[in-house]
This record gives C-alpha cells, sequence and structure tokens, in this order.
C-alpha cells in the first residue's frame, strides 16, 4: 500500500526585502529608487535647518528590513542601510499608512523627540518611502516642567508629564529583531520554558502585528527562540490567517444590532 503523502504547507514568501503584506512590483521599486534618488540629497540641508537637534531619516520601504536610504543630523545613532525603528516597522506593514506629524515618543535611553513620519506614494497610493523628522525636544521638555511647577495654582504642580510610548532605534537588523521578539515574550507574560503551543501561537501573532516577519530568515530566528521547527512557525501563521478570515466572515455575516 502506497504511503500516505505529506500535506502540503503554506509558506509565506521569503523573497529578500519582501514580507507578509510587503511585496513590492517592479514599478513601484522603480518608483521608490526615483524617490530615493530626488530627495536624499536634500536630507543634510533639512536637518541643517531644522536644528538644534533634529535627526532626518529616508526610508526606502521596498528594501525591508535595510530601509534607512539616507540620514543626517544623527541622534539615535543609527546608518544608512541600517532598520526602522519596531514602530516604525509596525507602521510600515499596513497597507495604507497614515502620515503621522507631531507626535512624542520616548527613546529607550529616555530622550524625548517630537516625531514626523510622511509616506512618499506611487500615483496608484502605494507608500514606498517614508521621510522621518526626529527632534530631541527633552531640554525643552524639561524646561517646561519647571515652568509648570512655578506657575501652578491649587496643588497642581506635582502634575505628571503625559506618557509617550517607548520606540527603540535599533543600529542593525539583528537588534530590530532582537528587541521586537523580547517585547513580544514579555506581553504574552510567561516564560519561555513554561509556554504551551498556545502562548507561543500568541508570541507569533504579535510578532506578525509588528511586522517581524518582513525581517529576513525571521522563521528561522523566532523558530529557534520557541525551541519549535520553522515548518512549526509556519503552521502557527497559517492558523492565525485562519482565524483572522473565520473572524471576518463571521463579521459579516452577523445581523446589524437594532438602533
Amino acid at each position: 500500500m502506497a504511503a500516505n503523502p505529506r500535506p502540503t504547507r503554506k509558506r509565506p514568501t521569503e523573497e529578500a526585502g519582501s514580507g507578509r503584506g510587503m511585496a513590492f512590483t517592479l514599478s513601484q521599486r522603480a518608483y521608490a529608487a526615483r524617490v530615493v534618488e530626488i530627495v536624499a540629497p536634500i536630507v543634510p540641508a533639512l536637518a541643517r535647518a531644522l536644528q538644534p537637534r533634529t535627526e532626518v531619516v529616508l526610508h526606502d520601504l521596498t528594501r525591508m528590513p535595510n530601509t534607512i536610504a539616507a540620514i543626517a543630523g544623527a541622534i539615535t545613532g543609527r546608518e544608512v542601510g541600517g532598520p526602522p525603528t519596531d514602530l516604525g516597522l509596525r507602521t510600515f506593514r499596513s497597507d495604507r499608512p497614515e502620515d503621522m506629524i507631531n507626535y512624542r515618543t520616548e527613546t529607550a535611553e529616555g530622550l524625548v523627540l517630537r516625531s514626523s513620519s510622511m509616506f512618499f506614494r506611487t500615483p496608484s497610493g502605494v507608500p514606498v518611502a517614508c521621510l522621518c523628522v526626529n527632534s530631541d525636544v527633552h531640554d525643552l521638555q524639561r524646561a517646561k516642567e519647571v515652568l509648570e511647577a512655578l506657575t501652578a495654582f491649587n496643588g497642581a504642580a506635582g502634575a505628571s508629564v503625559a506618557e509617550a510610548p517607548v520606540e527603540t532605534f535599533p543600529a542593525t537588523v539583528d537588534d530590530l529583531a532582537d528587541g521586537i521578539i523580547r517585547q513580544a515574550i514579555e506581553d504574552v507574560g510567561v516564560p519561555l520554558h513554561l509556554m504551551k503551543k498556545s502562548h507561543k501561537v500568541e508570541v507569533v501573532r504579535d510578532l506578525d502585528q509588528r511586522g517581524f516577519f518582513a525581517i529576513r530568515e525571521a522563521v528561522d530566528v523566532i523558530a529557534q527562540r520557541l525551541g519549535v521547527s520553522r515548518y512549526t512557525i509556519y503552521n502557527y501563521l497559517n492558523e492565525i490567517s485562519s482565524d483572522a478570515e473565520t473572524g471576518q466572515a463571521a463579521d459579516a455575516t452577523r445581523p446589524p444590532k437594532s438602533p
């Protein structure tokens, strides 16, 4: 009797520079190259014009994860060929990311930044590049706190500054991957050696939402960290995709609520 054939497994695209939701056509890559050709030369001038303490970064999204095509006014210690931040990776993963202007973030070292991220899109609306401006406002923030304390009434002087998301600025792709994995494992809240399958699936789900699988060899890296095979990670991803499709189908068939 012939042996039963082994079940086939769907695998995410492993083309260098593309990942889940991040594949680009040749024309889109050419458009991104043209944007970089035009914008990269003015990045140093922008950084000087926006001084003091402003960093300008141009990302080519078609070269994920080594997206940094130009950088000037170094604040975060990165260089050309480096990866995006963890927040940037999660944002870039979206099919239709929105421009973000003057949002507050904080580095792992406690540096307070005012940041803006503006996308360059093809005529059909596909984002292929992003210009990011990071201004160090740490000293200004401290001055603001002092002024608020000196001018406060009715015990309001002790009001704390609103919390900001901590954004990491990795120098290498390995640093980016390690930081994202560490955050995903911490969010699950179970030590690696005590994790069951459900915990590991949640780690992979979190990583997928963060855009982790746009990084080359991401499947092998997380498989090693979780102590499973790369095929198990593919199965987890297929399971996650199936859950998402089932949820969308359920939403589509659910009757509308009465007014």
